[in-house]
Formats: C-alpha cells, sequence, structure tokens
C-alpha cells in the first residue's frame, strides 16, 4: 500500500466540500492508495505525470488528480475539486 501525501491546495479544496463527499472522497483516496496505477486515469501533456480518479457524486464530477512516486511507494494528491475549471486550476498549481 502507498504512502498518501495531500498538498495544501488539495488539503483546502476538501475542507471546502461537505461531509458526505469528504467520505466518498477519502474511500477513494484509500481505494487510489491500493492500486494507484489501475485507479485512475493517465493523463496527456503537459500533464502527463498526473493521474485523474472521477467520482459522481450529486450528478456532478468530482476530480482527485495525484502523481506516483513509485520508488518511494508515495502518492501525492495535487486537487480535489469539481470537473468545471479542473484542468486549468490543475495547471496553475503545478506550474507554481
Amino acid at each position: 500500500m502507498f504512502e498518501v501525501f495531500l498538498t495544501n491546495s488539495a488539503n483546502k479544496s476538501q475542507k471546502k466540500l461537505d461531509k458526505a463527499l469528504r467520505l466518498k472522497i477519502r474511500d477513494s483516496i484509500e481505494k487510489i492508495s491500493k492500486d494507484p496505477e489501475n485507479s485512475g486515469e493517465k493523463l496527456v501533456s503537459p500533464l502527463s505525470d498526473v493521474y485523474s480518479h472521477h467520482i459522481k457524486y450529486k450528478g456532478r464530477e468530482v476530480r482527485i488528480a495525484y502523481g506516483i512516486n513509485l520508488e518511494k511507494q508515495a502518492i501525492f494528491i495535487y486537487l480535489i475539486a469539481f470537473h468545471e475549471n479542473f484542468y486549468k486550476k490543475l495547471k496553475n498549481i503545478l506550474d507554481s
């Protein structure tokens, strides 16, 4: 099982979500930690080192963007947010 680390932006964004959704996110992160390469889809350039896991919640898409360090058996959660403007926010986070 991989160790999971949340970036400040991922931690802030998930705190703004309601409790039921946070519980779904926690379950998804647990699933990701067991098999990160098959739990999300690998994104394309310029985000080719990032995976995206999708959750449906009340008719909306929620995304969890994460990176994998196989050497250290670690997962870094970059962003947890609704699909709207998700990739734009993610690119801004990774560029800074």
